[in-house]
């Protein structure tokens, strides 16, 4: 059975045959949840209801898994999480468009439901922004490609008929070294010329403060809001060096203007701007968890542990790297292709135990793609790990050694649908 296997599964014994069968939609049952479902398979057919399109979608992906034959049974099915996601870089080394509705297909056959995408950064800004078009014009250079208003529009059209939530980022006040390259007005040393990062690691050059520069921010927003439809917008926010702060009696001087402690607190007051101003657009805002406080309405993205920083209360998407950093090593063994320093297992993946508490939205695996060139190393770094993510998400998460007996009759599955598999390492 492909996973992530159903909760609850209530076999009569006796196999049927499917082929052929019909399939009976039923009224929608609120009961199951907007996700969930429930199969009755019987030798007269099969019975599907749904608690919404939703359910009912993830109920004939359930079936579709089934096979040619199924025994008589009856499953009742529905996630754990609301939030079930996976994170795309496609900043550091572009991800053509084609590749991106594929890997929306093979979230939705893992019954994965939010994508991801890390639009901006130090090294490339991939997003067409009409306002301000040397966003693209100079930040696209770097290997070469962004996404035009017209492709995102057929990506979130392809995401939606899937029941796929397209969340968009866009990093700042830090990684922002491609913005400040197409607009050097938006730097700490506007008469300086800096060109799109082609190192990795975290560069220096970051925004400034000044009020223009938060106008930018938020005209830039805006087009990303009309865009995508969707209540989240990420705005990135982590591993912002304060040196370029620190050093400039500009930065210096706006800092006492507000306020501020120091530098270090520029980064969050720059981040509770863009939280008011997506709130006035009626979008939440989403930003990676770097301990400090935020806006209080803020969605944080814990990554650096299981639990995010001091703030309570707060409500988060966990992605721990230590369990869903897929660009790490799956194994310690010599030999593999390039990756980050670090070791994700297929193991470590399959036992992220996410803490069942108030306010945990959800849980989200990274492809982060310094180490990832083409779409195929995506695909050989994400599987077979994501499998064992989608179990985790589903809550169905449990017993390893049942799950490698089962997992390679579904990499049969993928394999016969041309992804490039990893190799199976425990």
């Amino acid at each position: 059975m492909l996973i992530p296997r159903p909760l609850m599964l209530t076999s009569a014994g006796g196999a049927v045959p499917l082929t052929g069968r019909p399939v009976r939609r039923e009224p929608d049952d609120p009961g199951l949840g907007p996700e969930g479902y429930r199969l009755d398979i019987t030798p007269e057919g099969v019975r599907l209801t749904g608690g919404g399109p939703a359910g009912r979608f993830y109920g004939l992906r359930t079936l579709d898994q089934l096979g040619p034959r199924a025994p008589r049974l009856t499953v009742e099915d529905r996630p754990r999480f609301a939030w079930r996601g996976v994170m795309l870089d496609v900043a550091r080394h572009f991800m053509p468009k084609d590749f991106v509705l594929r890997l929306i297909d093979l979230l939705a056959l893992h019954k994965l439901n939010v994508l991801h995408l890390h639009l901006t950064d130090d090294q490339g800004w991939r997003l067409e922004i009409k306002r301000y078009p040397l966003l693209t014009e100079v930040g696209a250079r770097r290997g070469g490609g962004f996404y035009t208003h017209e492709d995102v529009r057929e990506i979130l059209a392809y995401a939606a008929e899937r029941f796929v939530t397209v969340v968009p980022e866009i990093e700042m006040p830090g990684h922002a070294q491609a913005a400040v390259a197409a607009y050097p007005r938006l730097g700490n040393q506007p008469e300086r010329r800096l060109d799109v990062w082609d190192g990795w690691g975290i560069s220096e050059h970051v925004l400034n403060l000044e009020e223009p520069t938060i106008r930018f921010c938020q005209d830039v927003l805006d087009e990303v809001v009309d865009l995508f439809p969707g209540p989240y917008v990420h705005v990135g926010g982590d591993e912002c060096p304060t040196r370029e702060w620190e050093r400039s009696p500009a930065a210096r001087r706006r800092i006492a203007e507000l306020g501020l402690p120091g530098p270090a607190a520029a980064r969050a007051w720059f981040i509770g701007r863009m939280a008011a101003h997506l709130a006035e657009r009626g979008r939440r805002l989403v930003c990676w968890d770097e301990g400090d406080d935020v806006s209080p309405d803020a969605v944080l993205m814990a990554w650096r542990d299981a639990e995010p920083g001091p703030r309570a209360g707060a409500e988060v998407v966990l992605a721990p790297h230590r369990h869903t950093y897929f660009d790490y090593y799956p194994s310690g063994e010599p030999g593999q292709p390039p990756a980050q320093e670090g070791v994700v297992s297929l193991a470590d993946a399959y036992h992220f135990a996410p803490p069942a508490r108030r306010g945990v939205l959800g849980v989200q695996c990274q492809l982060w793609t310094e180490y990832m060139p083409t779409p195929e190393h995506v695909e050989y770094m994400a599987f077979p790990r994501l499998c064992a993510f989608a179990e985790v998400a589903w809550g169905s998460a449990g017993d390893f050694p049942d799950f490698l007996t089962r997992l390679p009759a579904h990499l049969d599955r993928l394999a016969a649908l041309g992804v490039n598999l990893g190799p199976v390492r425990t």
